[in-house]
């Protein structure tokens, strides 16, 4: 079982990708509206994971993360994301 702790560092280590993508989406802004979009999307994305699990609810942060794609879900620290997708009923 994932602690409170634990869930807690890598919820911090999210919120340093999501700040990551929200630079680059700034940084693209202009030259490439196109992939700072992206970027902002995959910020919006991450966030809801994020904001999810931060309540308590892992079985819905798991549901959310379920039909990200996977250059995007792997940004979701692996301990947190094994704890969401179990709570999700997505492992086995």
């Amino acid at each position: 079982m994932t602690s409170k702790m634990t869930i807690q560092r890598d919820l911090q280590r999210l919120d340093e990708e999501i700040a990551r993508s929200r630079r680059m989406a700034a940084f693209h802004e202009g030259d490439d509206d196109y992939l700072a979009e992206a970027y902002e999307r995959d910020a919006e994305d991450l966030q809801a994971v994020r904001d999810a699990a931060a309540r308590g609810d892992l079985a819905e942060a798991g549901r959310l993360a379920y039909h990200l794609d996977t250059y995007v879900r792997d940004e979701i620290p692996k301990r947190l994301y094994n704890a969401i997708m179990k709570a999700a009923g997505f492992s086995g």
